[in-house]
């Protein structure tokens, strides 16, 4: 068994593709990183060979379909899927011979711990997990439940789903900085992110009026998204000013999948149940086909990554499934023993003597 690796990206797709969308839920991230670079080689032309992207996928001895794959980009953590730990060592000796340089790996747990393992052994590198995390996947609705309305035993808040639009680019900026900022994510570029994302529905806002005075106004913010404005008559535009209070980003379809990336609530908003209702709301709307980013492509599953220390019990209460564990490690370079220090000679002998007789006191 044995790595294979090119620089072709057809090639890639063809020899792996098979093997990615089989497990689309699992390998989410890699289906994302190939199709970000379909993009750009449609746009820029072919990638000359050398630092840029690699890609590889593991060829078992008995010449069957693949059972692991790779992306490595030097300017992010590799990617890998698989599920046999020694994948991990396998391509780290495989890329240490390339001359490749690895910033960071992000892969099944084991798989993560091996190639880490194996790494820091051969380039003399410090390794520092930066998360671990738990993938869930939602490819169906609760029987008897509306599309964008909270399951059984879960309240959500007032409110709608709206996607961003060009308008929206400055705040929509403003946040993403914010949620690199606190989770310490690397972006390349905020303002460019932004643009993408409101280009082809990828941005997804939970709004709230902002004085809701009667109760008509506040019964306008239902968490049903297709059935919003549908009182009104002004041609499905509100009356009352509305304010986002949460976001939502998602990755373009692939393989019938579609990944939610960024969950951001402003501090001062948080702790009120907005990023949940939205995250539902969005799921449904897009599995129904009535949400943003169905113009792409059919989609039939959601896929979402959260932090390991999230309970599980969150994910089941909006009707996603574990499907399994990934840890993000960090690469960095080894600062070296602590200089000796210089003997400084002998320190000057004082001399004390005798101790001076004190007087008797007189009592």
């Amino acid at each position: 068994m044995s790595w294979c690796t090119t620089f072709d990206l057809d090639k890639f797709a063809a020899a792996a593709g098979g093997y990615l969308r089989s497990r689309a839920a699992e390998n989410t991230l890699l289906l994302s990183a190939a199709q970000a670079a379909q993009a750009a080689q449609a746009i820029h032309g072919a990638e000359p060979d050398g630092p840029g992207l690699l890609f590889g996928w593991w060829e078992p001895p008995d010449g069957g379909e693949p059972r692991g794959a790779f992306v490595h980009d030097p300017m992010a953590p590799l990617l890998i899927a698989g599920k046999a730990p020694e994948l991990g060592a396998a391509l780290a000796a495989t890329l240490a011979k390339l001359g490749r340089q690895v910033t960071g790996v992000d892969a099944p747990t084991e798989i993560a711990d091996a190639f880490a393992a194996a790494w820091s052994q051969r380039a003399g590198t410090t390794v520092r997990a930066h998360r671990n995390c738990r993938v869930y996947r939602l490819a169906g609705t609760l029987p008897g439940a509306p599309q964008g309305a909270p399951p059984p035993g879960l309240q959500g808040p007032a409110g709608r789903l709206r996607c961003a639009t060009a308008r929206d680019q400055a705040l929509l900026t403003d946040w993403l900085t914010s949620f690199a900022t606190e989770t310490a994510e690397r972006m390349a570029s905020a303002s460019d992110l932004a643009a993408d994302l409101i280009g082809y529905g990828g941005a997804v806002f939970w709004e709230v009026p902002q004085r809701p005075s009667r109760l008509r106004d506040a019964a306008h913010y239902l968490p049903i998204p297709h059935h919003r404005d549908a009182h009104h008559g002004n041609g499905g535009q509100s009356a009352e000013p509305a304010q986002p209070v949460a976001l939502v980003t998602l990755t373009r379809p692939v393989a019938g999948t579609v990944r939610i990336g960024v969950v951001y609530t402003p501090p001062e908003r948080r702790h009120s149940g907005f990023a949940t209702a939205l995250t539902l709301a969005v799921s449904r709307a897009v599995l129904a086909g009535t949400g943003p980013v169905v113009a792409s492509g059919r989609v039939s599953e959601v896929v979402m990554i959260t932090d390991k220390n999230r309970s599980d019990r969150w994910g089941g209460r909006l009707g996603y499934q574990l499907v399994g564990e990934r840890a993000v490690l960090r690469f960095g370079q080894v600062t070296g023993p602590m200089p000796k220090a210089h003997p400084t000679g002998a320190m000057p002998r004082l001399p004390t003597g005798p101790l001076p007789r004190l007087p008797r006191l007189r009592r």
